[in-house]
C-alpha cells in the first residue's frame, strides 16, 4: 500500500514596489509547484495543466473505475499512473527516443502497407478518432507498456470457452459471410451520357434477373462483365464480409443491406468507380473457423490490457507517492500523513 505523506503549504505573500516582476515570479513558481511526488519523480502544476487535455482525449479508452471523482482528481490520478509506468520503465532501461518512435512509427506503417506518412496520419484518425499529435504524444507511453506487458505482465491466453462464448454472444458482430455473383462495368468515359448509359444497362439487367434469375449468371459468364471472377460466373464463393471489407469496402457494405438468398442489389459504384450489381446465392453466419484468431487476438488483447491495469493498480500501491495537491487532499479525504490511499 502507498504510503500518502500530505504537506500543507501556507501561502507565502510579499510586497514590493517592482509588482511586474513579481506577478510574472509568482506565476513561475505556480507552474512549478509540487502537485504530488510519485517514487523519484515530481508531477507539477504545470504537468497537471498540459496532462488535462492529454486525459480528456485518452480517458475513453480507461475503464470507469479509472474515473472516480472529480475532473482535478482524476487528472491528478492519470498523471500518477503514468509515472509508475515510467519509474519501472527508467528500472528496466526501457529507453523510448526519437529513433526508437520513428521506429515504431514505420513499423506500424509497414503492417497496415502504407508508405505515405500523410496516409499513415490519417489511418491513425480515423482508427484511434484522435488527433494525429495526441496519438503521437502517447506513443512513448505505449511503447513502454508494450515492453512492461513482456517482461512484468503474464496475461493469460484465451481459453476455448471463451472464445465459444463470445462468438455465441457476437454473433452479429462477427457478422455473415456470402456466396454471391457480380457483374461490374466501366463506363467508356467520364461523360454523363455514357454514366447514364451503363448505368440504364444494368438497370436492365437487374430487372430481367428478377423475372429469370439464370439471366444474371448469363450475363455475369460473359465479356463484358469486367469482374475477375467472370471465368466462374462471377461467383465469389463464400466470403466473410469483414475480409470483403478489407479489399471492397462499398461491396461488403452493399451485401450486408441486400439481405438474404435471391436479392439482387441496386445498381451502385465500387470503389473503383465502376458500376454494379450484385446477386446473393447463399448467406450465413461466418463461421467460428473463420474468425477464431480474430477473437482470440481481440480477448488477448482485452486480457492483456485488465492485466496491465492491475499490475499499474498493484505497483502503484508498492510506491511512495506523496499529495501535496489540496483540492486532491480534500476529495479524498486525507487527513495525515499516515493515512493510506489506494484507488480500491
Amino acid at each position: 500500500m502507498s504510503r500518502v505523506f500530505v504537506l500543507f503549504f501556507a501561502p507565502v505573500f510579499a510586497l514590493s514596489l517592482l509588482f511586474a516582476p513579481n506577478q510574472s515570479l509568482n506565476s513561475y513558481e505556480s507552474l512549478n509547484a509540487v502537485l504530488a511526488i510519485v517514487g523519484p519523480k515530481s508531477i507539477s502544476t504545470l504537468d497537471y495543466e498540459e496532462g488535462i487535455e492529454r486525459y480528456k482525449n485518452l480517458s475513453r479508452f480507461f475503464p470507469n473505475y479509472r474515473k472516480k471523482g472529480s475532473l482535478h482528481a482524476q487528472v491528478i490520478d492519470f498523471l500518477i499512473d503514468r509515472a509508475v509506468v515510467d519509474n519501472v520503465a527508467d528500472e528496466e532501461s526501457i529507453q523510448v527516443n526519437e529513433k526508437r518512435i520513428e521506429a515504431e512509427i514505420q513499423k506500424r506503417m509497414e503492417a497496415q502497407g502504407i508508405n505515405d506518412l500523410e496516409q499513415f496520419k490519417k489511418a491513425v484518425q480515423t482508427q484511434f478518432n484522435l488527433p494525429y499529435d495526441v496519438w503521437l504524444e502517447d506513443l512513448p507511453y505505449q511503447i513502454k507498456k508494450g515492453q512492461l506487458l513482456q517482461i512484468k505482465v503474464s496475461p493469460p491466453l484465451p481459453s476455448e470457452q471463451e472464445i465459444l462464448a463470445w462468438y455465441n454472444k457476437n454473433k452479429a458482430k462477427v457478422g455473415s459471410e456470402f456466396k454471391f455473383r457480380e457483374i461490374v462495368l466501366s463506363p467508356a468515359n467520364a461523360s454523363i451520357d455514357e454514366e447514364t448509359r451503363v448505368f440504364n444497362e444494368l438497370t436492365e439487367i437487374k430487372n430481367k434477373s428478377l423475372k429469370d434469375p439464370s439471366f444474371f449468371k448469363l450475363v455475369a459468364s460473359g465479356p463484358r462483365n469486367e469482374s475477375r471472377y467472370r471465368l466462374n460466373g462471377g461467383l465469389v464463393n463464400w466470403v466473410p464480409t469483414f475480409e470483403l471489407f478489407k479489399t471492397h469496402p462499398t461491396t461488403a457494405s452493399v451485401l450486408s443491406q441486400v439481405g438474404g438468398p435471391g436479392k439482387i442489389s441496386e445498381v451502385f459504384r465500387d470503389d473503383r468507380k465502376r458500376y454494379c450489381l450484385v446477386y446473393i446465392e447463399g448467406m450465413r453466419p461466418t463461421p467460428l473457423d473463420a474468425v477464431r484468431k480474430g477473437i482470440q487476438g481481440f480477448l488477448f488483447r482485452e486480457k492483456e490490457q485488465t492485466s496491465f491495469e492491475e499490475w499499474v493498480t498493484n505497483t502503484r500501491k508498492n510506491t511512495t507517492i506523496s499529495i501535496f495537491d489540496p483540492i486532491y487532499i480534500k476529495e479524498h479525504n486525507i487527513s495525515n500523513p499516515e493515512e493510506k490511499y489506494n484507488l480500491d
